[in-house]
């Protein structure tokens, strides 16, 4: 149970927007925010928000640090974290005790949806990569072993027979990295190539389009059409369709299997934290334009594939929702 004191002043202001809530508020003391490594979309973002949403509750001390997709919804459940952010099919099967949780954890809520994550690979121009399989024999990384991420990164290498052993067989290497490793290992010319999961554009693609330069390995219509049934947990990915012209010399405009990213919050945030929160999320406009033209923070896309799955709404964010007609 995470601590509180009864916050007077600005939350009152708050409150007197919120006349359905009731009035007996209460504030925790500390908020903290789980995201990823440094240089990872999480983690940017969360900097930002963590500033702002300290802003907007100038008593409750808002923290934020690094984590991970698979611990995220864990720290969130257990309330070593008031807030943090996860893909859904990791929240799915840590809420339901499957995968790689040996429990069920089900004190988190959900606030909405952040981005569609597309799962691609990225490649390093001069790599000699143009297609999936020709992966095989390059120096690749799904990402940190650490990371669920990374486990549905292999499910899709293994659908193109691209394990370690055939990577090793094959001259190349698989390399477990986060994202920090991954920017000085591209920029020196020592990784081919890894799978990423992120919305369009990336702050971290936009870097290493200036050096050394990338590409986004497309996939076939053929190809998604085997790989999404695979996927684990079933029914928590769909297929969309990659932005065009993303970053420049990347054409984009093809299918591509995609999960969301989430936002979680513990079951004891106090309603008015989560409206409040709910409402930075999708009406800030510096958060907006950080994330571009993409369906990312869009309140039509909320609840996408959410509303009527096994992890429920905080009743906070879904009164904010609710009132913009989005649930």
């Amino acid at each position: 149970m995470i601590k509180t004191f009864v916050k007077r002043g600005a939350l009152a202001l708050t409150i007197a927007a919120m006349p359905a809530m009731t009035l007996a508020q209460e504030v925790p003391k500390f908020f903290k925010i789980v995201s990823t490594s440094p240089g990872g979309l999480w983690h940017t973002f969360g900097t930002q928000l963590a500033d702002k949403l300290g802003k907007a509750f100038p008593e409750m001390a808002v923290s934020h640090v690094p984590g991970g997709s698979n611990v995220n919804h864990k720290l969130v459940s257990s309330g070593d974290a008031q807030m943090g952010f996860s893909f859904s099919p990791t929240s799915i099967e840590a809420w339901n005790g499957e995968g790689g949780f040996d429990q069920k954890w089900q004190d988190a809520r959900v606030v909405g949806t952040f981005y569609p994550a597309y799962l691609h690979a990225v490649a390093r121009n001069g790599a000699g990569i143009e297609k999936m399989e020709d992966l095989q024999g390059k120096v690749v990384s799904p990402g940190k072993r650490e990371w669920s991420t990374a486990a549905i990164a292999m499910q899709i290498l293994n659908d193109f027979g691209v394990t370690e052993e055939s990577l090793s067989e094959n001259g190349g290497q698989m390399q477990y990295l986060g994202f920090g490793d991954v920017t000085n290992m591209m920029a020196d010319r020592r990784l081919d190539a890894f799978m990423y999961y992120s919305s369009v554009p990336s702050p971290l693609l936009l870097k290493l389009n200036e050096q050394p330069g990338i590409s986004i390995v497309p996939y076939t219509q053929e190809e998604v059409d085997r790989i999404l049934p695979t996927l684990t947990p079933a029914g928590a990915y769909v297929e969309m369709t990659y932005p065009a012209d993303p970053y420049k010399g990347s054409a984009g405009n093809f299918p591509v299997p995609t999960m969301w990213s989430i936002f979680l919050v513990n079951k004891d945030v106090p309603d008015a934290v989560a409206y409040e929160l709910t409402k930075i999320l999708y009406e800030d406009a510096d958060l907006k334009k950080f994330m571009g033209a993409d369906p990312s923070l869009a309140l039509e896309y909320a609840t996408t594939s959410l509303k009527d799955g096994v992890i429920p709404f905080h009743s906070g964010a879904q009164k904010y929702l609710e009132e913009k007609g989005a649930f």
